[in-house]
């Protein structure tokens, strides 16, 4: 396989997940070739020429590896992205040791096929922000042990050779002179890399996120794309030779405060209508039963001390 800069159709992405990467949250015109998302975006930016969106709404860790997975090893490609956990942390029987084992097989079975993984952490779920505090707490803490999980895998494949802020290359050093660029993968296990959504995604400011403060808005998606892109110069030179921002298809101009307002009336406050019969009482079930369980934990735990600590992602899943 040669180098993303040469032989562009030779190089294939694909792209697992849930509703953000599906898309969710951006707009685009005819100039995207690949359609709406962030990861059709970096696909955009790579100049690649076969992308596959496998990411659909409401996927979970388990949809991820039982379904998206084996569609996405079928097609073989050179480079994945990952980013679950959004749709797991919503559910009243969320427990992070699923998604951190559904996160090691898929890592696994693309890196034995010579893929190339990006994991990307989440960000705080911003409608959670407006929550009472006992709420966001509960949806902060969750968010944190998924971005461990992410950390956990990532930190099994080797120590990392080097980071920076929001980004951690890891994977093995081998030479890849041969086809002007990435080996074939027959030839490598694939690498690693860690993307911080929040700070990728930060350059865009006030306006990085979706009207609904869950997804990000078509600035969002496309920063998150090129914070992708930037990850993926340090592993390979080759990435850095094929990535062009100029590739990226225009953003519209953000909603005025009016169509906030009418999307607000047409569709927000619908939404929670017909999902609150189900919505909350589940939410205030997982409160319940996350305030229950943080009471059987000894001091210096797992969860407490994730909550102690104030809510440090960083910190290593204990798979007791």
């Amino acid at each position: 396989m040669t180098a993303p800069a040469g032989r562009e159709s030779c190089f294939r992405l694909v792209a697992l997940g849930d509703s953000i990467t599906a898309g969710v949250g951006d707009t685009v015109g005819p100039d995207a070739a690949h359609g709406p998302g962030w990861a059709a975006h970096l696909a955009a930016v790579l100049g690649v020429a076969e992308f596959s969106n496998l990411a659909t709404n409401g996927a979970r860790s388990r949809d991820v590896a039982d379904t998206q997975l084996d569609a996405a090893l079928a097609l073989r490609p050179r480079l994945a992205t990952v980013l679950v956990g959004g749709n797991d942390v919503l559910r009243s029987d969320f427990d992070a040791r699923f998604t951190l084992a559904d996160l090691h097989r898929c890592v696994g079975e693309l890196r034995r096929a010579g893929t190339d993984v990006v994991l990307v952490r989440l960000p705080v779920i911003g409608l959670f922000e407006l929550t009472p505090r006992l709420v966001r707490h509960v949806m902060r803490r969750r968010v944190a042990l998924i971005n461990a999980a992410v950390d956990e895998v990532a930190a099994a494949v080797l120590p990392p050779p080097s980071s920076s802020v929001g980004r951690t290359v890891i994977g093995p050093s081998t030479d890849r002179s041969q086809g002007n660029g990435p080996s074939s993968p027959a030839a490598r296990p694939g690498r690693v890399v860690v993307v911080d959504a929040v700070e990728a995604i930060a350059p865009a400011g006030a306006k990085a996120w979706h009207i609904d403060r869950v997804h990000p808005s078509p600035a969002g998606h496309r920063r998150l794309a090129l914070g992708v892109a930037t990850a993926l110069a340090d592993v390979d030179p080759a990435y850095a030779a094929a990535a062009r921002a100029a590739r990226l298809p225009a953003a519209p101009d953000p909603p005025t405060a009016r169509q906030r307002l009418v999307w607000l009336l047409r569709a927000g406050l619908p939404w929670c209508v017909r999902r609150g019969r189900d919505f909350l009482p589940g939410l205030l079930r997982s409160v319940v039963h996350d305030l229950r369980s943080e009471r059987a934990f000894e001091p210096g735990s797992m969860v407490t001390s994730l909550a102690d600590s104030g809510l440090d992602p960083r910190r290593r899943i204990g798979r007791g």
